[in-house]
């Protein structure tokens, strides 16, 4: 931009100087005439310098609007960021603590178990002896007819003799 002003500053002077001394010759006229194009041709190359200034202009501000929307972006993911960084170490405690209370359960789960096939244990032991108690009791038992049965064939051999003896 500067140089182009520089430009035109320049062809303006050399049109004065141009105009101040000369006289109505051909050459000069010509020269007049080539330098009136230039300045055309420089104020043309101003314009079209302008206008892509406007749109270099242009689209500086909406990359300056993109990077303001996306650095507010950007802090907004990094509060959602933070915040689910929160929940993560909450949600990682709830884990530690289940994992915990897990593994006391399972704990006592392993004593009750180691309880429940020890009481089967005794009880398994108990209904042995229940069963040879049972069998001896049968055994005894049948010791006890067989004592009865002679007792009264006793009896009865008894009463015999006695019958024998009273007769």
């Amino acid at each position: 931009m500067k140089k182009l002003l520089i430009i035109t500053s320049m062809i303006g002077l050399s049109f004065a100087f141009a105009l101040a001394g000369c006289s109505n010759s051909a050459k000069q006229r010509a020269e007049l005439e080539s330098l009136k194009a230039a300045l055309e041709r420089t104020e043309s190359e101003r314009d079209g310098l302008k206008e892509r200034i406007d749109i270099v202009t242009q689209t500086r501000d909406k990359l300056q609007k993109q990077v303001d929307e996306l650095t507010s972006s950007r802090g907004q993911l990094q509060v959602q960021l933070k915040e689910l960084a929160d929940s993560r170490d909450r949600l990682q405690e709830q884990v530690d603590k289940l994992t915990e209370s897990r593994d006391a359960l399972q704990r006592q789960a392993n004593e009750l178990t180691q309880s429940r096939d020890k009481a089967l244990a005794e009880a398994q032991k108990a209904q042995e002896r229940i069963d040879k108690l049972e069998t001896n009791l049968q055994t005894e038992t049948k010791k006890v007819r067989d004592l009865q049965e002679q007792l009264k064939q006793v009896q009865k051999a008894v009463a015999e003799l006695q019958d024998k003896l009273k007769l």
